[in-house]
């Protein structure tokens, strides 16, 4: 598992633990499916107050077979929320939205930044606005269709990238929905000037050197989507809970030997974990699926 998340292909790491590659990638699988339950065990409740939202492009199966992977990162601990594979159509951003909503503790109370994708616009009233059904006209027919709100407390940021073939030729802002000064207030507090999808772009890049599906210019890339998934949860698992960020450290009061720091992990951070967790430990935690009666 270390080395498949430190972006070894399956031949590589059969090579190295000299093991089949078929038995690589049987291992992964199991290994994916149980972080993913891990996640979905611990990341629960959580208290966040901005989103960001992007999506990373590969393959499976083959290279005329594109298959993107969508995340979304809490900006401020870094923490991996959600993230969700497939095509690059409405029901990605779905799945991917929809399954960031159920995690957190306040869903009406998130500035939710993104880059100019039509879907995330449509669907910012669905996922975080608060429904209410409009009064019909009359004493007969149907009801009107059910609406949304959109609190004062959220808002919707879109970054909207202009290219000429390769190279970002404009940047334009465009608030699609919420309250100027709420997310005026976010981007205070996160100490941006501007809004920008920084936190989720450093990740990708991170996402792509840990994961050996996503590494650029490579044929290693998964042959079956199953493969593709689990290999993904393992590698979120992995950052969330096991490697340390760096611009999350905190300043000791007192000084151990030379230590004057105290690394965290995103999982710390956002105050789910109260220790950087090994890759041993992450696999040995015990996630019980249906609850045990006393």
């Amino acid at each position: 598992m270390e080395h498949v998340t430190r972006g070894n292909s399956f031949k590589e790491t059969a090579e190295l633990t000299h093991t089949h590659r078929t038995t690589v990638s049987r291992l992964v699988c199991i290994a994916g499916e149980h972080a993913q339950r891990v996640h979905d065990h611990h990341a629960q409740d959580l208290r966040v107050t901005s989103l960001q939202a992007d999506e990373r492009h590969g393959f499976v199966g083959r290279k005329d077979q594109p298959c993107w992977e969508a995340t979304v990162i809490d900006p401020r601990s870094k923490f991996l929320v959600q993230n969700a594979h497939g095509a690059r159509t409405t029901d990605l951003a779905v799945r991917l939205l929809f399954g960031a909503r159920f995690r957190l503790h306040d869903p009406h109370g998130v500035v939710l930044f993104t880059d100019g994708w039509l879907p995330y616009d449509s669907l910012f009233p669905q996922v975080f606005g608060r429904p209410y059904q409009p009064k019909r006209h009359g004493r007969r027919g149907r009801f009107p269709r059910l609406q949304y709100r959109i609190p004062r407390t959220s808002g919707h940021v879109r970054i909207i990238k202009t290219y000429h073939g390769k190279r970002v030729t404009d940047i334009r802002i465009e608030r699609a929905a919420g309250s100027q000064r709420r997310i005026d207030q976010e981007l205070e507090a996160l100490g941006y000037t501007t809004p920008n999808t920084s936190a989720v772009e450093r990740h990708n890049g991170t996402a792509r050197r840990m994961n050996p599906h996503q590494v650029r210019k490579s044929l290693a890339f998964a042959r079956l989507p199953h493969v593709r998934q689990t290999v993904s949860d393992l590698v979120n698992a992995v950052y969330n809970y096991c490697r340390v960020h760096r611009s999350l450290r905190v300043k000791l009061d007192e000084p151990v030997g030379r230590r004057q720091y105290a690394q965290r992990t995103p999982a710390m951070a956002i105050g789910i974990a109260d220790a950087v967790w090994s890759m041993l430990r992450l696999l040995r935690t015990v996630v019980l699926l249906t609850p045990c009666r006393s």
